[in-house]
Order: C-alpha cells, then sequence, then structure tokens
C-alpha cells in the first residue's frame, strides 16, 4: 500500500518538475537571445 502512494504522490511531483524544466530551458535561450539582440 505504501508504494501505491508514494508512486501517486510522485507523478505529479515529476511532471512539475518536467515543466519548471521546461520553463527554466525557455527562459534561458530567451534570455540569450535578447543578450545577442542587445549586443
Amino acid at each position: 500500500m505504501t508504494s501505491r502512494k508514494i508512486i501517486e504522490i510522485s507523478r505529479p511531483a515529476a511532471f512539475a518538475g518536467a515543466t519548471l524544466r521546461a520553463l527554466s530551458s525557455a527562459l534561458l535561450l530567451l534570455g540569450l537571445i535578447g543578450d545577442r539582440r542587445a549586443r
């Protein structure tokens, strides 16, 4: 039972982590493009 609960809790956490990674990578790319345009 405990393993099932851990899997149920970890699923949304993993999804949130993936979204955070995608957002951070997109922000980094936008920042690099902005720096290049500014220069």
